[in-house]
């Protein structure tokens, strides 16, 4: 029997739609010819032509010129060289490489160079350039300039976060009615063609191009990241789990470097970025937001009843929470819902509570809430205040995601209450070097480099769950300045710990005094705590030095508060010396650059521990189990980070010079001596006349 020739003038397309909760399908049927399947093909073609194009000539122009192009400057840094050879190497092998180098090396082009060379000879496909502060993503920007001066060709895009970038806050991230979201397709061709006007696709640039074309800025800088050399951003869109990039660093294909400057923060953000927080507000948000569009859901009352009732109890539980972290201790062994926690391991401080894991009826009616409100949400798309409910709903979810993917022995569960009534549940992470290495081990290699990663295997353990058995490239580095530019020393007079501190006020107000009175410059106090510094400013002010102009710190600094303290250390003449009085761990701590004869000394008062907690407890056990360590990666160890970073504001620069004072008796002891760098050549010392010797002597070199 003959076959009958297949007709190949048309082709019928079919789309079927199969609803999920009842199998009814519906079937879209469309017939083409074959002359409208071709000139179809021929437009897609030619529109994708077009728009690749440009890249193609980039990447054919970029390759050998960035190949050929010479280092930026007339010389190399001492330990640039060093610097610049390991991360090639680390991006060649595809290895773990951290790097301690001092201010003053030039990390910045220290990475970026090789980086860029790397990737001419195609050993990467887009570099990561990660850091947390604005200042730092400019510096980096400013460098590719340079590099771009001696002929490099590079196109990097930075990266703002979302909320910075939105062109109609009202509509955030509503992509029903935001304006800029609606049409973001039919423009977003015009736009990408016009992007390769510039090379350096800054945020305003963004801006500017998503206004003309109608286009929501963060998601067409998105679309562009595939176009790009380089992208400078926060740690947040590689590292956290609720905003990576996970379509572009997922891709087995795509090869990547990271680059992760200041990683001594990436350690302590990590915990933070893994820990899922759920609080009694989000769910009585989530709750007045759905009673009140009631109207909207009554196709599915069952549903929405089930889903309130949910809710309610949930919220009952957390009261129920609430009011046991307000028992006395005497009282505890009594309590109901204490006895049912027993299996949980619990611990119980004043107005703190911890347990294990977290309890089942817990979890249980966050799973199923998190399956009811997904419903709701995709069911009822148009109902009025939907917007205002996606960020407590994406906590929800992201509380139920950490209980099933990442909640394992590094973590515990804890409750906490505000002054104001808001209750807390926190999945704490006390270890989330596990989870931060398997975003990128064996896929990416990665470079962490700041000038405070001491000690060493802190930051290492922190930040590489493989180093204790795939040891990774470390490389130490020395500062490029002269050691005679700075005076240390280490003055063991007094006691700061808490129960001491009361003590020393005065005697230190006293003695910073003296100290400024040596020579005339610009000094930066570091207190232990705002407490500290209100009762040092009295002590100051009952010395009524006329001779001294103070500036000081306030608690909740805002950024215009933090340009206003700066800008009386960068005024270029001063009568009197100059002491600003700030807190170490704040804004003030590390980011900041004054130059020259802008500051001249810094004082640290204390050793920077951070204030005695419940959790900090909790992670102090942990570690004395796991490396019989455990207070000094509480406490001790991120302590003395906060003093380098102090320490750190003084020489930025080859011109700088000045002194450190480090105001604690505890400097003397074998375990801190073993902690301050040698390359600081510090004077340990009780005798404030000793100090004031020194100094003088000191100055003596810079009359």
């Amino acid at each position: 029997m003959r076959e009958r020739p297949i007709d190949l003038t048309f082709i019928e397309l079919e789309i079927r739609y199969i609803a999920l909760d009842d199998q009814k399908t519906k079937s879209i049927v469309k017939r083409y010819t074959t002359d409208e399947i071709d000139k179809a093909f021929k437009s897609i073609l030619n529109a994708y032509t077009k728009l690749i194009t440009p890249l193609v000539c980039h990447r054919l122009e970029r390759d050998p010129s960035n190949h050929k192009a010479a280092f930026p400057y007339e010389k190399l840094r001492d330990g640039q060289r060093e610097m610049m050879q390991e991360v090639i190497a680390s991006i060649r092998d595809k290895t773990v490489l951290f790097v301690q180098a001092p201010t003053g090396i030039g990390k910045t082009m220290g990475t970026l160079y090789p980086a860029v060379k790397a990737q001419a000879n195609h050993l990467t496909d887009r570099i990561f350039y990660l850091t947390p502060t604005r200042s730092q993503r400019k510096i980096a920007e400013d460098t590719l300039e340079d590099l771009e001066s001696e002929g490099f060709k590079i196109r990097s895009l930075t990266l703002n976060a979302k909320e910075q970038m939105c062109l109609s806050p009202e509509h955030f991230c509503d992509m029903t009615r935001c304006p800029y979201a609606l049409s973001f397709y039919d423009h977003l061709n015009e736009a990408t063609e016009e992007s390769y006007d510039t090379r350096r696709l800054l945020p305003e640039t963004l801006i500017a191009l998503s206004k003309k074309h109608r286009l929501c800025p963060f998601e067409f800088a998105l679309s562009l990241m595939p176009t790009t050399d380089v992208v400078i951003c926060d740690y947040n869109y590689v590292f956290n789990p609720r905003v990576r990039f996970q379509n572009t660093l997922d891709d087995p294909e795509h090869r990547y470097t990271l680059l992760v400057d200041e990683a001594h923060n990436l350690a302590r953000r990590a915990r933070e970025m893994f820990s899922g927080v759920l609080t009694k507000s989000t769910l009585v948000k989530l709750h007045g937001g759905l009673t009140g569009a009631r109207a909207f859901f009554m196709r599915d009352r069952a549903s929405f009843k089930k889903t309130i009732n949910t809710l309610e109890r949930l919220i009952r539980t957390l009261d129920r929470y609430g009011e046991l972290l307000d028992i006395e201790d005497d009282t505890l062994l009594e309590n109901e819902l204490f006895k049912a926690l027993q299996p949980y391991q619990p611990v119980k401080r004043e107005a703190f509570l911890a347990t294990k894991t977290t309890p089942e009826n817990i979890l249980g009616d966050v799973t199923a809430l998190s399956g009811l409100m997904t419903r709701l949400l995709m069911d009822y798309p148009e109902f009025s205040g939907r917007q205002a409910l996606m960020l407590p709903y994406f906590d929800l979810l992201f509380f139920q995601r950490v209980s099933e993917r990442y909640y394992d022995e590094a973590y515990i569960t804890t409750w906490r209450k505000s002054d104001q009534g808001e209750i807390f549940v926190t999945q704490l992470a006390l270890d989330a070097s596990r989870h931060l290495t398997d975003l990128y081990y064996n896929r990416s290699p990665v470079v962490f480099f700041s000038a405070t990663l001491s000690p060493l295997p802190y930051y290492t353990n922190l930040l590489d769950a493989h180093a204790a058995m795939d040891k990774p490239e470390i490389v130490q580095l020395k500062s490029p300045f002269p050691d005679e530019r700075r005076l240390v020393i280490c003055y063991e007079a007094h006691s700061l710990r808490y129960q001491d501190r009361s003590r020393s006020y005065g005697a230190i107000a006293r003695f910073i005094l003296e100290m400024a009175r040596t020579r005339k410059g610009n000094t930066l106090v570091f207190s232990p705590s705002f407490s500290y510094q209100r009762q040092l400013v009295r002590s100051l002010a009952e010395l009524d030095a006329k001779d001294i102009d103070f500036v000081v710190q306030p608690a909740k600094m805002t950024e215009a508060q933090k340009n206003k303290f700066l800008g009386y250390f960068q005024k270029k003449h001063h009568d009197k010396s100059l002491i600003g009085l700030t807190v170490i761990g704040s804004l003030l701590n590390e980011g900041i650059d004054l130059v020259g004869q802008e500051l001249t000394g810094v004082v640290v008062i204390g050793t920077g521990i951070p204030g005695l907690s419940p959790e900090r407890d909790i992670l102090r056990q942990y570690y004395d189990g796991k490396t019989g360590q455990g207070f000094q990666y509480a406490y001790t160890w991120p302590g003395f980070n906060r003093v380098t970073q102090a320490v750190g504001r003084l020489i930025r620069s080859e011109e700088d010079f000045g002194y450190v004072i480090l105001i604690d008796d505890r400097y003397g002891r074998p375990d801190y001596m073993a902690l301050i760098p040698e390359e600081w050549h510090a004077t340990h010392t009780d005798s404030s006349e000793e100090c004031l010797e020194l100094l003088q002597s000191f100055w003596k070199n810079f009359d």
